[in-house]
Formats: structure tokens, sequence, C-alpha cells
């Protein structure tokens, strides 16, 4: 299943962002940015987000960004921090 994320905005109008058609190359540069923006990785951001405070450009940095982590780890497992042992058992 591909992850789609419709974005509207008052001056762009509708788009949409279609994981699945971005480079790895692309991914792992925006998941990059989003590091270096806040400091942290994105497991760190999620456990300290905080909705009832955050700005709506901060909630849409996390949606995106975790689209990323999601599309990356969908297409290499072990891009999750986890080892693979012989014969692709965890």
């Amino acid at each position: 299943m591909s992850r789609k994320l419709l974005v509207e905005t008052s001056d762009k109008g509708r788009s949409v962002i279609d994981y699945a058609s971005l480079t790895m190359r692309e991914i792992e540069r925006r998941i990059s940015s989003y590091e270096k923006k806040y400091g942290m990785p994105f497991s760190s951001y999620r456990r300290q987000f905080d909705c009832d405070s955050a700005l709506p450009w901060e909630s849409g940095d996390l949606i995106d960004w975790e689209s990323l982590v999601q599309e990356r780890k969908a297409r290499h497992p072990r891009a999750n921090g986890r080892k693979q042992l012989a014969y692709g058992k965890p």
C-alpha cells in the first residue's frame, strides 16, 4: 500500500505527496533535514511531541517525517535499527 499525503496551503493550493514515488536518496535527504531541524531522530521527536502546544506546521512536519520513516522501513526492513540474523529472522 502506498502512503500519500494531501497538503493544502493558501498559496499553493492542494498537492499530493506520494511517498512510494520518492527515491531512497530523496527520502534519506528529507529525513536528515528534519533531524537537523529538530536536533534529534524521529523516535525522540515523536516521544516528546505535544499536539496541544504544537504549531500547525510542526504537526505537518510530524506527519511528513513519520511517513518518510515508514516508507524507508517498508523498503528496507534493516533501516529500523534492528540487525537481521541469518535467513531473515530478527
